[in-house]
């Protein structure tokens, strides 16, 4: 009998130790992609979409993507780049301070039908005038071709938002927009946000966190007022886009501002643009991916 002890004993313990191995292999098999830290690198949500990413680490650091057709051109001002919510980020100023970079022909962002917009941002608030947080320029607008902007508020806890775009085959109303001052869009507090527009419904999204905030259906002309307009559909935002600024609207660039125009004092960090309209599901993997990432 005490042979048969140590005998099962000794099969108890193999089985024990193999069962190990087998449980570190098939938990080596569950981790992510991205080191077996838990880490998810958001760069692989909806990667073949993603055209352009700035991660605002340095000058050096300052657009990835996009083919070599976005080129980091210069900084002006007084912003810079300080610590952010994932490494560093791009701090604006109250006086001159804007991000240029050049487009050349063909870059992806003059064939985009939709897409989308995501970043962290840090505001403080702004009651003098509207701010420029990030715009594709070019000569259809003063507005710029694509815009997002943090508009004047007079009180309140949270960012008065807007996205604009300038759809240069609209036959009549091209400008379009979505503005939202929602909680959800904090004052002085990092918020990852999303704004989207979708051509299977004609909408302009925006996002916090990962949550759906608000939604507007864009038409190809004025909105409806007891009669009926077609829906916007697939978009074109221009073929004479020329430059990428974050920080400054062009006027200022140009030193032509007018007065409600200010410059964009916050943080904006981890700034992404997609050629499509990413999915509800996709943009909270976006921001869980992003939550991964921040080591606090």
């Amino acid at each position: 009998m005490k042979m048969n002890f140590k005998l099962i004993g000794k099969y108890f313990v193999g089985a024990m130790l193999l069962s190990g191995v087998m449980f570190t292999a098939c938990k080596d098999d569950d981790d992510d992609d991205n080191g077996g830290d838990g880490k998810t690198d958001p760069s692989t949500i909806a990667a073949t979409n993603l055209v352009a990413y700035f991660p605002f680490e340095s000058e050096a650091e300052a657009v990835q993507k996009a083919n070599n057709t976005i080129t980091f051109s210069k900084k002006v001002g007084a912003g810079a780049f300080v610590t952010g919510r994932r490494g560093k980020a791009y701090q604006g100023s109250a006086t001159q301070n804007y991000l240029e970079y050049n487009l050349a022909a063909g870059n992806p962002l003059s064939t985009m039908d939709e897409f989308t917009l995501s970043a962290w941002i840090k505001t403080p608030v702004t009651t003098s005038g509207a701010a420029k947080i990030f715009a594709v320029n070019g000569g259809d607008s003063f507005m710029g071709n694509l815009t997002l902007m943090q508009e004047s508020q007079a009180q309140g806890d949270s960012v008065d938002l807007k996205m604009y775009l300038f759809d240069s085959e609209s036959p009549e109303w091209k400008g379009q927009d979505i503005r939202a001052q929602k909680t959800a869009f904090l004052n002085d507090k990092w918020v990852h946000i999303v704004a989207l527009y979708r051509k299977s419904t004609s909408t302009i999204e925006l996002f916090a966190n990962g949550n759906f905030v608000v939604k507007s259906i864009r038409y190809a002309g004025p909105e409806p007022a007891g009669g009926t307009q077609p829906l916007l559909g697939p978009i074109k935002l221009g073929s004479d886009m020329s430059k990428l600024h974050f920080g400054a609207w062009p006027q200022q660039i140009a030193g032509t501002p007018e007065s409600w125009m200010t410059y964009y004092k916050g943080l904006v960090d981890e700034f992404r643009i997609y050629n499509k309209a990413l999915s509800e599901q996709e943009i909270k993997d976006l921001y869980d991916a992003e939550v991964s990432q921040i080591t606090e």
